[in-house]
């Protein structure tokens, strides 16, 4: 889905917590919590034409079938991305992570999801700066950021 002639809702899913953004200054500033100073080191984002609804809400749960994790660590310096596309037939069944090819021993592996103790492999880490590029990117086209690389991910 493309921001374009479509009137769309940047939903973050901070564990429990649903954060949403509709006009550019409210997603930038979504983008500089995930970024810099996340309620929980790995959130989903979704871009939509509608918010999206938690197994709470009334309706919920709702989701798009396309999202993006964000795993960030202010910290360190470092975060890891995951897309996945969960759509059935030829545009879906995709699930990436984000690929540092200047990946070394010195990067960290980062935590995918906390409950599973499931990580990103090293070569995922990425500096914030990328992720943060990445992340707008996707929150303004609906589309997998083709501002960085990808490799092969896990259905965990």
């Amino acid at each position: 889905m493309t921001a374009t002639g479509t009137a769309t809702v940047v939903t973050v899913v901070f564990h429990h917590i649903y954060r949403y953004a509709r006009t550019p200054r409210e997603i930038a500033a979504l983008i500089d919590q995930i970024v810099e100073a996340p309620l929980d080191p790995m959130v989903h984002v979704t871009v939509w034409d509608r918010p999206c609804l938690s197994h709470r809400d009334p309706g919920g749960p709702a989701a798009p079938a396309v999202r993006l994790r964000v795993s960030s660590y202010p910290g360190t310096g470092w975060g890891a991305l995951n897309w996945a596309d969960a759509r059935p037939g030829a545009a879906g069944g995709e699930l990436v992570d984000s690929f540092n090819p200047d990946a070394d021993e010195r990067t960290p592996p980062l935590l995918f999801d906390e409950e599973g103790d499931l990580w990103f492999p090293a070569s995922a880490s990425l500096p914030l700066d990328r992720v943060r590029e990445a992340v707008a990117e996707y929150c303004g086209t609906g589309l997998r950021p083709a501002c960085v690389r990808w490799q092969p991910g896990c259905w965990y």
